[in-house]
């Protein structure tokens, strides 16, 4: 197996790995063992087995190669997502207080960028109803309206295309052309039957 095999089945990181194989004196960890284990498929204690000059035992293949697999989506509670919105724009905030430390910054954009499929599709739900119901949205703006102040600059697409519906939807629709505004209301209008 490579390095890159064996971290992504579990293993320790590729740096770590390589100190390992590299025999660099350093004591390894515990945790490290384990993860070792668990990467290479030997039963639990093998890698301290053969630190100590043993060999490994390695797992039945036909067992741990049958894995279960979860399912595609886990339903997530608005409270949960609006938490997950919050400590998002805590970390914004801390970035933009620390500009001289690129590495919190780019975790920021990280983070927006991973919440925005969670959310997407509710908050799209979401200010269609309010704008059927109330023509406005005012009731759930002061929970989702910064999402509307953050720059369009998705590089996907479709969730391109997402943001700019949801800004159409919002009354926030200067920067659209005549065309995207007529596909956005033609969409509207068919989800309102």
């Amino acid at each position: 197996m490579s390095r890159a095999q064996v971290k992504e089945h579990g293993g320790p990181s590729i740096p770590t790995l390589r100190d390992v194989e590299a025999h660099t004196g350093r004591t390894i960890s515990a945790s490290t063992l384990n993860k070792l284990d668990v990467g290479l498929g030997w039963e639990p204690g093998s890698a301290a087995e053969v630190l100590r000059g043993g060999d490994p035992a390695v797992k039945n293949v036909g067992r741990s190669a049958q894995a279960t697999l979860g399912p595609d989506f886990v339903p997530i509670g608005i409270p949960i997502v609006v938490e997950l919105l919050a400590v998002s724009q805590d970390l914004e905030d801390l970035a933009s207080k620390h500009d001289g430390i690129p590495e919190i910054d780019a975790i920021s954009k990280r983070v927006a960028t991973a919440l925005h499929p969670i959310y997407g599709e509710y908050v799209t739900s979401l200010f269609e109803a309010n704008r059927r119901e109330h023509g406005a949205l005012s009731p759930v703006f002061t929970v989702f309206g910064r999402l509307l102040e953050e720059p369009n600059d998705s590089l996907d697409p479709a969730e391109y295309e997402e943001r700019a519906y949801r800004r159409w939807l919002a009354g926030r629709d200067q920067d659209l052309t005549g065309e995207q505004r007529d596909r956005f209301e033609r969409r509207f209008q068919g989800g309102a039957h």
